[in-house]
Protein backbone atom coordinates (compact mmCIF):
# COMPACT_ATOMS: atom_id res chain seq x y z
CA UNK A 1 0.00 0.00 0.00
CA UNK A 2 1.18 3.31 -0.88
CA UNK A 3 0.55 6.00 1.61
CA UNK A 4 1.02 9.84 0.99
CA UNK A 5 0.83 12.15 3.60
CA UNK A 6 0.67 15.62 3.65
CA UNK A 7 0.97 18.47 5.60
CA UNK A 8 -2.22 21.62 5.50
CA UNK A 9 -1.05 24.10 3.03
CA UNK A 10 -0.22 27.30 4.88
CA UNK A 11 -3.12 28.65 7.43
CA UNK A 12 -4.19 32.27 8.62
CA UNK A 13 -2.93 31.07 12.41
CA UNK A 14 0.45 30.29 11.05
CA UNK A 15 3.41 32.72 11.27
CA UNK A 16 2.11 34.64 13.79
CA UNK A 17 4.06 33.74 16.54
CA UNK A 18 1.24 31.65 18.32
CA UNK A 19 0.26 28.25 19.00
CA UNK A 20 -2.26 26.79 16.57
CA UNK A 21 -2.65 23.08 18.23
CA UNK A 22 -6.56 22.84 17.38
CA UNK A 23 -7.28 26.18 16.51
CA UNK A 24 -9.29 26.27 13.89
CA UNK A 25 -8.06 28.66 10.97
CA UNK A 26 -8.56 28.31 7.15
CA UNK A 27 -5.92 28.42 4.55
CA UNK A 28 -4.47 31.58 3.02
CA UNK A 29 -3.61 32.51 -0.52
CA UNK A 30 -0.53 31.11 -0.52
CA UNK A 31 -2.00 27.65 1.35
CA UNK A 32 -4.53 27.25 -1.32
CA UNK A 33 -1.74 27.42 -4.38
CA UNK A 34 0.55 25.08 -2.48
CA UNK A 35 -2.45 22.65 -2.60
CA UNK A 36 -2.75 22.83 -5.88
CA UNK A 37 0.99 22.26 -6.22
CA UNK A 38 0.49 19.08 -4.30
CA UNK A 39 -2.60 17.97 -5.75
CA UNK A 40 -0.98 18.13 -9.02
CA UNK A 41 2.39 16.29 -7.81
CA UNK A 42 -0.42 13.66 -6.91
CA UNK A 43 -2.52 13.63 -9.91
CA UNK A 44 -0.89 10.42 -11.39
CA UNK A 45 -1.86 8.28 -8.64
CA UNK A 46 -5.22 8.54 -8.45
CA UNK A 47 -8.19 7.82 -8.54
CA UNK A 48 -7.40 6.99 -4.31
CA UNK A 49 -9.17 7.72 -0.98
CA UNK A 50 -8.27 10.98 0.85
CA UNK A 51 -8.09 11.28 4.59
CA UNK A 52 -7.39 13.90 6.35
CA UNK A 53 -7.92 15.86 10.29
CA UNK A 54 -11.01 17.51 10.55
CA UNK A 55 -9.59 20.94 11.24
CA UNK A 56 -10.19 23.35 8.37
CA UNK A 57 -6.99 23.93 7.01
CA UNK A 58 -6.88 20.02 6.73
CA UNK A 59 -9.74 20.00 5.04
CA UNK A 60 -9.65 22.67 2.56
CA UNK A 61 -6.34 21.51 1.78
CA UNK A 62 -7.72 17.67 1.21
CA UNK A 63 -10.63 18.87 -0.71
CA UNK A 64 -8.38 20.61 -3.44
CA UNK A 65 -6.25 17.25 -3.84
CA UNK A 66 -9.88 14.87 -3.99
CA UNK A 67 -11.36 17.66 -6.51
CA UNK A 68 -8.39 15.94 -9.00
CA UNK A 69 -10.46 12.94 -8.97
CA UNK A 70 -13.83 14.50 -8.29
CA UNK A 71 -13.47 12.10 -4.65
CA UNK A 72 -14.96 12.84 -1.25
CA UNK A 73 -12.43 13.60 1.67
CA UNK A 74 -12.73 11.47 4.35
CA UNK A 75 -11.95 13.51 7.49
CA UNK A 76 -10.83 12.07 10.84
CA UNK A 77 -10.00 13.68 14.63
CA UNK A 78 -7.54 11.51 15.23
CA UNK A 79 -5.38 12.76 12.36
CA UNK A 80 -5.25 16.47 14.12
CA UNK A 81 -2.39 17.82 15.35
CA UNK A 82 -1.38 18.14 19.49
CA UNK A 83 -3.86 20.40 21.50
CA UNK A 84 -2.51 23.06 23.21
CA UNK A 85 -5.46 23.18 25.72
CA UNK A 86 -5.12 27.00 27.52
CA UNK A 87 -2.48 27.51 25.20
CA UNK A 88 -4.23 28.11 22.47
CA UNK A 89 -3.42 30.67 20.38
CA UNK A 90 -1.43 32.22 22.58
CA UNK A 91 1.64 33.73 21.87
CA UNK A 92 5.11 31.82 22.05
CA UNK A 93 6.59 34.35 24.70
CA UNK A 94 3.52 33.80 26.94
CA UNK A 95 3.66 29.92 26.35
CA UNK A 96 7.37 30.57 27.22
CA UNK A 97 6.69 31.96 30.46
CA UNK A 98 5.38 29.38 32.39
CA UNK A 99 8.99 27.81 33.62
CA UNK A 100 6.72 24.99 35.76
CA UNK A 101 5.43 23.45 31.92
CA UNK A 102 9.21 24.27 30.38
CA UNK A 103 10.89 21.97 33.07
CA UNK A 104 8.21 19.05 32.95
CA UNK A 105 8.33 19.13 28.84
CA UNK A 106 12.38 19.01 29.66
CA UNK A 107 11.72 16.10 31.49
CA UNK A 108 9.28 14.70 30.06
CA UNK A 109 8.75 15.47 26.41
CA UNK A 110 6.45 12.69 25.57
CA UNK A 111 4.29 12.61 28.69
CA UNK A 112 4.02 15.92 29.88
CA UNK A 113 0.64 17.49 29.31
CA UNK A 114 -0.50 20.61 27.98
CA UNK A 115 -2.64 22.74 30.38
CA UNK A 116 -6.13 21.33 29.34
CA UNK A 117 -4.92 19.62 26.44
CA UNK A 118 -2.95 16.66 25.17
CA UNK A 119 0.20 14.94 26.08
CA UNK A 120 2.61 14.00 22.95
CA UNK A 121 1.92 10.66 24.13
CA UNK A 122 -1.86 11.10 23.88
CA UNK A 123 -1.31 12.07 20.04
CA UNK A 124 0.84 9.24 19.18
CA UNK A 125 -2.18 7.08 20.46
CA UNK A 126 -4.60 8.40 18.20
CA UNK A 127 -2.40 8.77 15.20
CA UNK A 128 -0.95 5.35 16.04
CA UNK A 129 -4.80 3.86 16.02
CA UNK A 130 -5.61 6.10 12.46
CA UNK A 131 -2.62 4.89 10.97
CA UNK A 132 -3.09 1.09 11.77
CA UNK A 133 -7.31 1.24 10.91
CA UNK A 134 -5.63 3.06 7.25
CA UNK A 135 -2.81 -0.14 6.51
CA UNK A 136 -6.26 -2.28 6.89
CA UNK A 137 -8.57 -0.68 4.23
CA UNK A 138 -7.12 -2.77 1.73
CA UNK A 139 -6.70 0.04 -0.67
CA UNK A 140 -3.70 0.34 -2.92
CA UNK A 141 -3.03 3.87 -2.30
CA UNK A 142 -4.32 6.38 -0.26
CA UNK A 143 -3.75 10.42 0.87
CA UNK A 144 -3.81 11.84 4.40
CA UNK A 145 -3.67 15.27 4.69
CA UNK A 146 -2.81 16.06 8.37
CA UNK A 147 -0.39 18.12 10.44
CA UNK A 148 2.84 18.87 11.35
CA UNK A 149 2.21 16.69 14.27
CA UNK A 150 0.77 13.83 13.18
CA UNK A 151 2.74 13.18 10.53
CA UNK A 152 5.77 13.81 12.67
CA UNK A 153 3.99 10.91 14.92
CA UNK A 154 3.87 8.26 11.90
CA UNK A 155 7.19 8.64 11.44
CA UNK A 156 8.30 8.48 15.01
CA UNK A 157 6.50 5.24 15.12
CA UNK A 158 7.73 3.59 12.12
CA UNK A 159 11.53 4.68 12.62
CA UNK A 160 11.50 4.08 16.49
CA UNK A 161 12.63 7.96 17.19
CA UNK A 162 14.20 8.18 20.21
CA UNK A 163 11.79 10.05 22.45
CA UNK A 164 14.34 13.06 23.32
CA UNK A 165 14.50 13.97 19.47
CA UNK A 166 10.78 13.66 18.62
CA UNK A 167 10.73 17.42 18.55
CA UNK A 168 14.07 17.52 16.19
CA UNK A 169 12.70 17.38 13.01
CA UNK A 170 9.82 19.50 10.72
CA UNK A 171 7.75 19.08 7.65
CA UNK A 172 6.45 22.03 5.66
CA UNK A 173 3.37 23.60 4.36
CA UNK A 174 2.34 20.71 1.56
CA UNK A 175 5.73 18.83 1.81
CA UNK A 176 4.65 15.27 0.69
CA UNK A 177 6.11 12.17 2.52
CA UNK A 178 5.68 9.08 1.07
CA UNK A 179 5.48 5.38 2.90
CA UNK A 180 5.03 1.99 1.09
CA UNK A 181 3.15 -0.75 2.83
CA UNK A 182 4.38 -3.91 1.98
CA UNK A 183 3.47 -7.45 4.39
CA UNK A 184 3.61 -5.50 7.59
CA UNK A 185 6.81 -3.79 6.40
CA UNK A 186 7.17 -0.28 6.17
CA UNK A 187 9.38 1.49 3.35
CA UNK A 188 9.87 5.40 4.06
CA UNK A 189 10.52 6.67 0.17
CA UNK A 190 10.49 10.07 1.02
CA UNK A 191 10.46 12.90 3.96
CA UNK A 192 8.59 16.25 3.52
CA UNK A 193 9.25 16.30 -0.44
CA UNK A 194 9.13 19.65 -1.20
CA UNK A 195 10.34 19.53 -4.90
CA UNK A 196 6.85 20.45 -6.43
CA UNK A 197 6.40 23.77 -4.46
CA UNK A 198 8.85 26.06 -6.26
CA UNK A 199 8.55 29.24 -5.27
CA UNK A 200 5.71 28.28 -3.24
CA UNK A 201 7.69 26.90 -0.13
CA UNK A 202 7.39 28.94 2.61
CA UNK A 203 9.41 29.04 6.06
CA UNK A 204 6.31 29.81 8.30
CA UNK A 205 5.45 26.76 10.81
Amino acid sequence: MDIFLVRHGQSTGNGTGRLIGWSDHPLTALGRAQAGAVAARLASFGPMPVFCSDLTRARQTAEVIAARWAGDIQPDTRWREISCGRYEDCTWDDFNRNVELALALDHDPLGAVMPEGESVEMMLARVHAAFGALCTTGEERAVVVGHDGSIRSVLYNCLNIPPDRFWTFTTDHCGLTHLIICEGWVSIRTVNDTSHLGDLLHSHR
